[in-house]
This record gives structure tokens, sequence and C-alpha cells, in this order.
């Protein structure tokens, strides 16, 4: 288990060795013997809405994140790994801007991995850009898919994670930016899905795709996990071009694809891949994680942590996904009056906690919500193949 209160003292002590692909010819010493375990957990869309950031103030005027994302820390804390989709900036004022007290909070509640790559990514230019991945940084975590400049795109392009012997390499692409283009002479600054990804989403980028699924099979990991924001907001279902990016994606090395940006729950496949040389593998695509920690006023939005275990055999270096599975978290409106309106709370606990009339239990217009929403859940993330959604997305 991960300890992410490390991060509240000066010197801050990581588990995992981190370190990038291209900046060292040196290989780090991997177990020969025994096998051994990883987790990783990952989450979709991290943004507040307006009431929720205002429900964040404080007396002092600084903004207090920790009471809305406690109940969840061991849902997140307890993996060795954990990833979401940062959809907002750290640009220090402005729409879809957060304060840095936010990122303090998602690295304490134990994030290791913030996607970049999405719509918000160039919002504020690349001075944004910048200074969102610096708060990132700061906090003790890494930001995935964007890069100040083209030499840090050429020297971090992959992101190498090291887990009790267990090489992961990450990656991040995004479908665009709600219509903006990227600021002048720097198309280096995000990994893009589409070559018209400021119009119609309809060109994948398959060369561009493939020159950095190319850099992260170079750089030998037992598994590579890509990051997608794409679909469409919203909007249940597969796109074409969605399909042509999984196939592209796991015909040439990648391993799992956690998608977000409809900011719905959507179904995690299994998918058995054989390579050219006859060799089956099996490989996860979760297209949609919902939204991890927003809702609007008198609301429930319910998402799922998504939790993967990862197993290598160190002495033939046979390496497979072994476990598969979820956990439902609600975020909920507790009321004007509460002292903590807005809460991420696991579900299913806070039903147990709301029928056994726990005191701190959520209120009944919640715990309805979240009992129709557990119903509807299983065949959602894993539907029966008759009852897949055929509804097409852009």
């Amino acid at each position: 288990m991960k300890i992410h209160f490390r991060r509240w003292i000066a010197a801050t002590v990581l588990l995992s060795t981190a370190f990038l692909c291209s900046c060292s010819n040196k290989e780090p010493t991997r177990p020969t013997e025994g096998s051994s375990t990883a987790t990783l957990c990952a989450v979709g869309d991290i943004f507040l809405t307006d009431q929720m950031q205002t429900d964040a103030q404080t007396a002092s005027g600084m903004p207090d994140y920790q009471p809305l994302l406690s109940a969840v820390i061991p849902e997140i804390s307890r993996a060795d790994l954990a990833l979401g989709n940062f959809e907002g900036t750290f640009a220090n004022s402005g729409k879809g801007s957060y304060p840095d007290a936010f990122a303090a909070a998602l690295s304490r509640c134990g994030f290791d991995i913030l996607q970049t790559a999405n719509s918000y990514s160039v919002y504020y230019g690349l001075s944004g850009l910048e200074r969102t991945k610096s708060v990132i940084r700061e906090q003790g975590m890494e930001a995935l898919g964007t890069f100040v400049s083209q030499e840090e795109r050429e020297e971090q392009k992959v992101l190498i994670k090291e887990i009790n012997g267990i090489r992961f390499a990450f990656l991040a692409f995004t479908k665009g930016f709600n219509g903006m283009g990227l600021p002048a002479d720097s198309d280096y600054c995000v990994n893009l899905l589409y070559s018209d990804y400021a119009t119609d989403y309809e060109e994948v980028d398959r060369s561009g795709i493939l020159s950095l699924v190319n850099a992260a099979v170079a750089a030998e990991p037992d598994f590579i996990i890509a990051a997608l924001h794409w679909g469409s907001e919203n909007v249940s279902g597969i796109s074409p071009t969605q399909e042509e990016i999984t196939e592209l994606l796991l015909n040439n090395g990648v391993d799992v694809i956690l998608g977000s940006h409809s900011h719905r729950v959507e179904k995690v496949e299994r998918r058995t891949v054989t390579d050219e040389e006859g060799v089956e593998r099996e490989c996860v695509i979760a297209y949609g994680l919902g939204d991890f920690c927003a809702t609007k006023p008198g609301e429930c939005n319910t998402s799922i942590v998504l939790n993967l275990e990862f197993t290598r055999d160190h002495a033939d270096g046979s390496h497979r996904i072994s476990e598969v599975s979820y956990v439902p978290v609600s975020t909920v409106d507790n009321g004007e009056g509460a002292a903590n309106r807005y809460t991420v709370v696991p579900s299913k606990e806070a039903v147990r906690l709301y029928e056994n009339n726990y005191y701190l239990r959520v209120g009944e217009a919640a715990y309805t919500a979240m009992v129709g929403d557990l119903e509807d859940l299983d065949e959602t993330v894993f539907p029966p193949p008759e009852t897949e959604s055929t509804e097409e997305t852009e």
C-alpha cells in the first residue's frame, strides 16, 4: 500500500521508481526468480462545478478540498499506482483553472499520474500548460500527455514506472480541445488522436499514434497503458473511429486503454489479441470511467474506480493482467445546511450505512439515486453481449 501522507512533509519518498525511456541507457536490475504483482487504479474526469468550488472556500479565504475526497482516500491510495484525467488547469485564474490546493488534495488522496492531454490542455496557452505541469510535479505527481517544449517531448514522450519488478509504460492522447487549435509552432505540446482535431474528429492520426506506441514498445515494458480523452460528451456508445483507435493501439502493443471525456460510465471489455507470431495476450479497454468527483446541486453522480492487477513471472518474463474489478463511487450533494455539502463516497458503503441508520449517512435522495445506479452498473460495466450498446458517437 502507498502511504500518501508522506507528501505532507518536505522530503518526498516515492515507493515506485520512475524514469523516462530515453534519458538513460542503463537498465535497472529486475528480479529473475519468483513472481510479483502490481496494482493500478484509474478514474475518469476530475473536475469541479462552480458550486463545488464555492463550497470548498473557508473563512480564511483558502479553499479546503480534503472533506470532498477524504472518504475515498482508501480506494485510491491502496493501489500501487493511481491515475485520473485532470480536466482542468492550474493556470492561476479563470474558467477551468483550479487553486494549487486542489493539486495538493489530489496528491494526498493517492494519485500518482494525472492525464493532462484533454480539452483543457491549451485552454490558457503554453504558459497555462507549463504551469499546470509544474504544479502537478510540485505535488509529487506526474503529468501525462503534454509537453512544454520539443526537447521535453523527445526526452519524456513515454512515462515509465516500475513496481515490484513489473515495468509499465504510460501514454496519453486527446481527441482535441473543444474546437480550439494548438498555439502557433507548438505541435509538440499535446498528443493527439485525430489529424482533424479542431473540426470533425474523423481522420485518425495513425502515424502520430504509432510513433508514440513504438517508442513505448522500444522501452521494453511488461505493459503499455494508454489514457484516452475521446468519445462525445454525455453520449454513450462506441464510434467507428474509437474502434479504429482501439484496434490500432492493441494490435501494436498497448495492453490497457483508459477512456474519459464522455462523463458517463461505459463498458469495460476484456479482449484477446493475437500478434504476428501467434502469441495471445489479454487486453482491457475501459471506454469511459465517468466523472470522479463532480455533481450538480441536488444530484448524485456515480462513477467507478477501475482496479487492475498485473502479475509477472520473473523467471521466464511472462506477464498477464490477472484481475479486473471496479469500485463504485458517488459524488453527493449533502444539502445546503451540511458542514461539507459535497463529498465523494464509496457507493456500496454509503448504502450500507444509510440502511443501518448510521448518523453520518447520506440523505434519502442520494441513497435512492445510489441504489438505482448500483443496479445499473454491473450491466453497464460488464454487459452481456446481447445488451451492448450500438449507439454511435463522433
